[in-house]
């Protein structure tokens, strides 16, 4: 079961990694084939071993088969494995990069602005904390389309339209309340007795949050920072609504505009851009995945 469901969920994604190193000959002509350039180094690998030196047919674009030498070949192949995304980045670079810039900078004020206000709300007492912590999960039950056209009326009255601050500052607001949560939950369950010890030797509010909350609050700080990171790479409607030229926009919005474009009409390059777009988060995925678990779980066993 555990293997035809696997198979199942990753066809996908090897169907779309398998049509971008093909052509368009290719994939007009087997839709679910192999690509001529693996099997063509293939050849030219077993060549190799082989010591024959005879040469090997290769077809070139305009469809003639000539005879090619080992390396002719195998240079031939490689170009042609590679073609699609080296056209597909040329294009996708500057998305990939604004998708960067947004993303990091909306982490970075989601994760400083709500352990902030989280860490106010878990150890400071004040008259009415509780009531402004429910008055913020409140508003989670409002969905995110509701807000849209008057965040777009407020982003284009400040005049911050076709800006990365239309992106980013939308983000920070609305990423505020998860984080707030988890932020809040983490700092609650924290020893009593490390802020009154770290109060005797003179530390203040921010000594405490400096020293005691941060360091220890590393594993809640990357599922904070993963979560928004996977929002804003993702996100196609608010990039595409707020920036009406391609020097803002990010990669969903960049590759809906690849499409209606004339790279499009190359199957192999809009595949590697799908490909292309995703590995930034699969990296993340790789190297994340053990502070996301022990974030997720931290403050589930009480010690």
């Amino acid at each position: 079961m555990l293997i035809c469901t696997s198979a199942l969920t990753l066809l996908p994604f090897v169907f779309v990694l398998n049509s971008a190193l093909r052509d368009n000959f290719e994939y007009n002509r087997t839709f679910f084939g192999a690509p001529e350039s693996l099997t063509g180094l293939a050849r030219v690998g077993w060549r190799y071993v082989t010591a024959d030196a005879r040469p090997l047919s290769i077809r070139t674009e305009s469809g003639e088969v000539l005879a090619a030498t080992r390396e002719r070949a195998a240079a031939h192949y490689w170009a042609k494995l590679t073609a699609g995304s080296r056209r597909a980045w040329v294009v996708l670079r500057p998305y990939v990069l604004n998708s960067f810039v947004v993303s990091g900078l909306t982490a970075l004020g989601v994760a400083a602005l709500g352990s902030g206000t989280a860490y106010l709300l878990a150890r400071y007492r004040f008259l009415g904390r509780n009531f402004i912590f429910g008055f913020i999960l409140a508003t989670m039950v409002f969905p995110g389309v509701l807000t849209l056209v008057p965040s777009f009326l407020l982003v284009k009255q400040l005049g911050l339209l076709n800006t990365y601050w239309a992106m980013v500052l939308p983000y920070v607001a609305g990423g505020q309340v998860f984080a707030i949560f988890v932020f809040r939950s983490f700092f609650s369950g924290l020893p009593e007795e490390l802020f009154e010890s770290a109060r005797l030797d003179g530390a203040g509010h921010w000594g405490l949050y400096w020293n005691i909350v941060l360091p220890l609050s590393k594993p809640v700080f990357s599922v904070v920072i993963i979560m928004n990171i996977l929002g804003t790479w993702n996100n196609f409607l608010w990039p595409f609504i707020v920036n009406t030229d391609d020097r803002h926009q990010v990669v969903a919005s960049g590759l809906y505009t690849m499409a209606r474009s004339g790279v499009a009409l190359s199957s192999s390059t809009m595949y590697s851009a799908y490909v292309l777009s995703s590995i930034p988060l699969l990296l993340m995925f790789v190297y994340a995945t053990k502070p996301f678990i022990r974030g997720m779980t931290s403050g589930a066993v009480k010690l």
